[in-house]
């Protein structure tokens, strides 16, 4: 277990983004006015997008006083560098943003060599912070110098909670944004730091993987199975390094489902109050959460009627519990979630007023959001793989979230297997298909646009019944068959990681269906 989380967690963190990118920022509305020293040709114009993403232009003059306009830059994203491809002369420059709310990290100049321009005078005062950290300033963006997908709400969001600045993104509970705060706080606002708590997650999920598996099926040998296929499967790598909050709930979802079977098995109080806490921090972060709440009960009323039957004094004193386990503490983790949120948000009419407007937000804004997308896939078609979701692309670099057909498509024949168990009143089927059921079925009833992604808590459910399966194989089978999940790793590893590879061999060995778009 110790040798897999090290080889994961290399992976993980290699490539995972800049730990260095520029920390200060200009905001304001007043033009900023800069003196290159000389006449010098221009060829092109690169800047770093802060918090804000407001339209301005840029003007050049020879001589400072009949000026040209140059650009007009309206670019809808934020902590990612832009560039624009310019042909003019120019001794003065102009920076004129459309309004107040401005903020740019950085900006710079390339000539003639594609040499960065040091600018001999910023005549706007604190405006030289535009050029303080021209050493960072790269040739061209990339996932390792800029935000990228939904990473434009989310770490953005973590910024804007450590600054009090208004927050932009209010569709989510804010938990998975605290945790990316943290990254940020700990690193800068950089992208490993706005990813690097993402990945922690990720990598508590194995030993987590292991553990539900020992338990499971009584046995070491089985526990590290489960935990190899998870660490090897594509989503839980993908989706753990890019600064969304699918991580978090993912991760205490698995956290809670764990502590509710070590509550099954041994009538544990503790472990019935660390479910309680794990779903509420869940839900705290995604209101997906949600979905396994309801599933714990059917896994918790058998055993508490076993106690009832054999102690019940003792069962209906679990049973009182479970309402602050379950109601009071998820509550409390839901609402302490929000102290940096309404720090910022909070309008004057409180605390509670403030989260209570928030969740009317979001209700509206997911049961409306009808708009389709050319990566959007229906519920039924993620377990089969019909369509990924492409995150990035840049010169022969691509990043797509999807799950390792060895598990996903052995995960179908697996769940077929564990409905033939019921009948046999298999208490471990059992448990895994309600567990399964209650991340997964709910997305039948769903009407918004939903994405593959959203299956990624399903995912531990449908490795532990691939073990759950694969513990009827002849037990030769079972180290080839984590073979070939290795191996399709290493095969996908390039489009999972942006490493660079020619769009024929993608084509060729890894668009194994037309709507898989990974390069």
């Amino acid at each position: 277990m110790l040798v897999l989380i090290v080889i994961y967690s290399a992976l993980a963190f290699h490539n995972l983004g800049n730990t260095v990118s520029p920390q200060t920022a200009w905001s304001g509305d007043t033009a900023v006015i800069i003196d290159l020293g000389e006449v010098r040709y221009i060829s092109r114009f690169q800047f770093m997008t802060g918090a804000r993403y407001v339209p301005f232009m840029l003007y050049a003059s020879e001589c400072g006083e009949d000026w040209a306009f140059a650009l007009r830059i309206d670019e809808p994203r934020v902590f990612a560098w832009a560039e624009r491809q310019v042909d003019f002369y120019a001794k003065y420059l102009q920076v004129i943003p459309f309004n107040a709310d401005f903020r740019i990290q950085e900006i710079a100049f390339r000539g003639r060599d594609d040499a960065l321009i040091v600018p001999f005078h910023i005549f706007t005062d604190g405006a030289h912070v535009l050029f303080d950290e021209q050493r960072l300033v790269p040739y061209s963006r990339s996932f390792m110098n800029s935000t990228y997908f939904d990473e434009i709400y989310h770490a953005r969001t973590g910024y804007e909670f450590l600054h009090g600045l208004t927050v932009f993104e209010t569709t989510h509970p804010p938990m998975g944004k605290n945790f990316i705060a943290m990254g940020i706080s700990a690193f800068g606002m950089t992208p490993f730091g706005w990813r690097f708590p993402g990945v922690v997650a990720g990598i508590l999920m194995i030993p987590l993987m292991y553990a539900f598996g020992r338990l499971m099926f009584d046995s070491a040998w089985w526990g590290l199975f489960a935990a190899f296929i998870f660490a090897f499967d594509f989503m839980p790598f993908v989706q753990t390094r890019i600064a969304t909050i699918d991580s978090y709930v993912t991760l205490f979802v698995l956290a809670s489902y764990l502590c509710m079977f070590v509550y099954v098995k041994k009538y544990s109080l503790l472990a019935l109050a660390a479910s309680g806490l794990f779903i509420g921090l869940a839900v705290a972060s995604k209101w997906q959460g949600l979905y396994a709440l309801a599933g714990l009960p059917f896994l918790f009323f058998p055993a508490w009627r076993r106690v009832l039957r054999e102690e019940p004094r003792r069962a209906w004193v679990t049973f009182a519990a479970c309402f602050g386990f379950f109601i009071a503490v998820p509550v409390a983790v839901y609402l302490l979630s929000y102290i940096p949120f309404v720090r910022a948000m909070d309008a004057g009419d409180g605390f509670l007023a403030t989260v209570a407007a928030n969740q009317r937000l979001m209700f509206g804004y997911h049961s409306g959001l009808l708009e389709g997308h050319p990566f959007a896939s229906r519920w039924w078609e993620w377990p089969i793989i019909v369509r990924p979701v492409f995150y990035y692309v840049n010169d022969g670099q691509g990043i797509s979230s999807f799950g390792n057909p060895a598990v996903w498509w052995m995960g179908i024949a697996a769940a077929v297997f564990a409905v033939t168990k019921i009948r046999e009143r298999d208490e471990i089927a059992v448990f895994l298909l309600i567990a399964y059921a209650a991340q997964f079925l709910p997305w039948a009833f769903i009407s918004r646009a939903t994405f593959i992604y959203h299956y990624f808590p399903s995912v531990p459910f449908v490795v532990l019944l691939v073990a759950y399966f694969a513990r009827s194989w002849r037990r030769q089978l079972v180290p080839v068959y984590a073979a070939l999940v290795f191996g399709l790793f290493v095969l996908f590893y390039p489009v999972l990681s942006a490493t660079p590879v020619s769009v024929e061999f993608a084509h060729r060995f890894l668009r194994w269906f037309p709507a898989w778009i990974l390069l």
